[in-house]
């Protein structure tokens, strides 16, 4: 009897832990596939988050961004999204301590009847007496190949420049540039009004041999119907410049304010090209042909301004004219950082995990 009491005791035991063992297996897999769903729907809803953070952007005018570049939207049914735009590298022109030189500009001159310039700049300037408005100086240049400082020159080449209208309350950005036909050559002016400073603006010009046409963002501001090729009789071979005229004395006139992705092609684009440009933002990379783009075979030069440090300034085009940046005071100073309104970085957090998307 003790015997036969001892093996039933033995097998009880045994049951016992196995049917434990069994519970525990079934319990550990519970808890893993739990996990697992626990997991994965935490996974989902990042990705649900990030999804409408993209959709916010796209729909709607985001709020002011603080001093810390970052918004914060709180109407997302799980979580939170944290918007940041993107920062990046931008040249810096100080008045008369800066300036630039775009190389030797020889082949530039294969700009004749048909060619886009394009560029982005933001005016940063101290308040105007007696109006406290903040507003580009009468004669102030942007970017050229010009010989003249002031007024409508009657000259070889192009100038962007900056005028005041309407009683000096307003700044606008204005293309000059001379065409030469048989044996006239005549000087024609188109612009941008309003220039609103301290905000980033695309400016692009197009030419296709009978329009002048000039966009302020995606959108056409003004066009002329005019007739000849760019007279280039007087520019000679390192004349193209930023922030400065060929002949600015040292206290002359200067641009203040930033420039990016300064471009030439000797093709025009037409206002879907424009578009697709504008909407590539800073991150443009006009080697590669996207949609309405399809003209970087023309492309003559293109000059990032993002360089960051030093004075050279890169040429992305296959000329590789390589151009240089002067700050009289520090080089340092030719520098500096900006946000850019077309590409944003996402982060939404739900249930102690975080995930982050790169958007345009």
């Amino acid at each position: 009897m003790k015997i036969k009491g001892g093996i039933l005791l033995i097998f009880s035991l045994v049951v016992t832990f196995v049917a434990l063992g069994i519970l525990f297996l079934l319990s550990s897999t519970s808890i893993a596939n739990l996990r697992a769903v626990s997991t994965d729907y935490t996974g989902s809803q990042l990705v649900n988050n990030i999804k409408k953070g993209i959709a916010f952007i796209n729909n709607n005018a985001l709020p002011e961004f603080g001093d810390d570049n970052l918004v914060t939207i709180e109407t997302i049914e799980a979580g939170n999204i944290v918007i940041k735009r993107e920062t990046k590298m931008s040249s810096r022109f100080q008045g008369q301590f800066t300036s630039a030189n775009l190389g030797n500009s020889n082949h530039l001159k294969a700009l004749e009847d048909n060619f886009t310039i394009s560029f982005w700049f933001k005016t940063q300037n101290t308040p105007a007496p007696g109006t406290g408005l903040k507003l580009p100086f009468e004669g102030e240049p942007l970017l050229g190949f010009s010989q003249k400082r002031l007024g409508d020159y009657q000259g070889s080449g192009f100038q962007f420049s900056f005028v005041r209208i309407n009683n000096n309350t307003a700044a606008r950005l204005k293309f000059g540039i001379t065409l030469a036909d048989d044996e006239t050559s005549t000087y024609h002016s188109l612009g941008i009004d309003n220039v609103t400073d301290g905000l980033w603006t695309m400016a692009t010009v197009t030419y296709d041999g009978n329009q002048i046409k000039i966009y302020e963002n995606e959108n056409l501001q003004e066009q002329t119907n005019v007739a000849g090729t760019v007279d280039w009789s007087t520019i000679g071979p390192s004349s193209f410049y930023i922030g400065r005229y060929i002949d600015s004395p040292m206290f002359g006139s200067f641009f203040s304010g930033q420039i990016r992705n300064v471009g030439m092609w000797k093709n025009s684009v037409n206002s879907d090209g424009v578009l697709k440009i504008y909407n590539q933002g800073m991150s443009f990379n006009p080697l590669i042909e996207v949609g309405s783009y399809q003209i970087s075979d023309d492309l003559l030069g293109f000059w990032k301004l993002n360089d960051g440090q030093g004075t050279t300034l890169l040429d992305y085009s296959t000329f590789s004219s390589h151009g240089s940046i002067i700050n009289r005071n520090n080089s340092n100073q030719c520098w500096t950082t900006m946000t850019d309104s077309f590409r944003y970085i996402i982060t939404s957090e739900f249930n102690g995990f975080q995930r982050s998307e790169k958007v345009r």
